[in-house]
């Protein structure tokens, strides 16, 4: 073999092996950035959720495992990075917190309540109590104000989960959907004509078809599946461009979508913070911008992450009608 020779067989080789490292349009790793610490390191492990922005620019979201009299929605101005508790109570625990095109304040609570309060905390109410065998989890609003929760029971072995949809006051709830395996993340695309659902115990993102006035599911497809291991797919995000942002409960990570099935990039949580921060389930664009904040807790304490998004929110982005 020539010289000549020996130098292009290296360089096919070496060619090959540079499309095997990094094939063409492989998805990237991303590390969100640190914004602020909420809550020190404790003796017990933070389990933040919800996440939307209200009317003044401030970002809301719950302290699930909070204590009575400890903060349970606390709000912060991203700006500042001041935050401060706006609710407490006796028994609540809430997953979700999202805002209407008129700017109240909506709470699911996994006991199966709906609640409703001003941005300052005033004026908490229970809109509706009841038939949610699993917890309320995630809420998503279309144009209309029409309320649409997720109701997080079974497993892909017994799967009763379903999705309820509740009119403009929080009331009257009509079963959208049904035979779900414990349904969690719940996010409209752009145009309002389809839900992007996640199982949080089936590892998969759904996609569903509405009618018209969205009172019935026409058509229902699974869009993409998981292999999270133990971790589990939680709460959901759409952009823009109709990207798909699950977050990875467990598991410190979000996977991101299009609306093809195509991963387009894994945002992770560095772990570097002396203490496991695997919770990482609840994210919102911050209106008008491509910035994602994401809550994030563990044993090292309770956080909000950003991250830049691969495109611009809308009303939906901020889980609500709010833009």
């Amino acid at each position: 073999m020539t010289l000549k020779m020996r130098f292009l067989s290296f360089a096919v080789v070496a060619a090959i092996a540079l499309v095997v490292a990094a094939p063409a349009g492989a998805a990237k790793t991303v590390f969100a950035k640190k914004l602020t610490r909420i809550l020190p390191q404790g003796k017990e492990p933070v389990l933040f959720e919800g996440g939307a922005f209200g009317p003044e620019g401030n970002f809301f979201f719950a302290n699930v495992l909070a204590k009575p009299g400890e903060p349970k929605i606390i709000k912060l101005n991203p700006a500042t990075k001041k935050s401060e508790g706006i609710h407490t109570d006796k028994t609540g625990l809430y997953t979700s917190t999202q805002f209407d095109s008129k700017g109240n304040l909506w709470v699911t609570d996994f006991g199966g309540k709906i609640d409703k309060l001003n941005p300052d905390g005033s004026g908490f109410t229970t809109t509706y109590s009841g038939k949610l065998a699993g917890g309320a989890d995630d809420l998503s609003f279309d144009p209309q104000g029409n309320m649409f929760v997720t109701d997080t029971a079974g497993s892909p072995w017994k799967p009763i989960g379903q999705i309820v949809r509740l009119n403009p006051q929080g009331k009257d709830p009509k079963t959208l959907m049904g035979g779900l395996a414990s349904p969690n993340g719940i996010s409209f695309t752009p145009d309002y004509e389809h839900l992007w659902v996640s199982e949080y115990t089936g590892q998969r993102e759904d996609y569903l078809t509405l009618n018209k006035d969205h009172t019935a599911v026409v058509e229902a497809q699974v869009g993409m599946h998981g292999s999270p291991g133990i971790g589990h797919f939680d709460s959901n995000m759409v952009d823009s461009a109709g990207n798909i942002y699950q977050c990875v409960n467990e598991d410190g990570e979000i996977l991101v979508w299009n609306e093809r099935g195509e991963l387009q990039e894994t945002i992770r949580i560095k772990q570097n913070l002396g203490a496991p921060e695997m919770s990482a389930t609840n994210l919102a664009i911050k209106p008008g911008t491509d910035t994602a904040y994401v809550v994030v807790g563990g044993k090292a304490g309770g956080f909000v992450y950003t991250f830049k998004a691969l495109a611009k929110g809308f009303a939906g982005s901020n889980g609500g009608s709010m833009e």
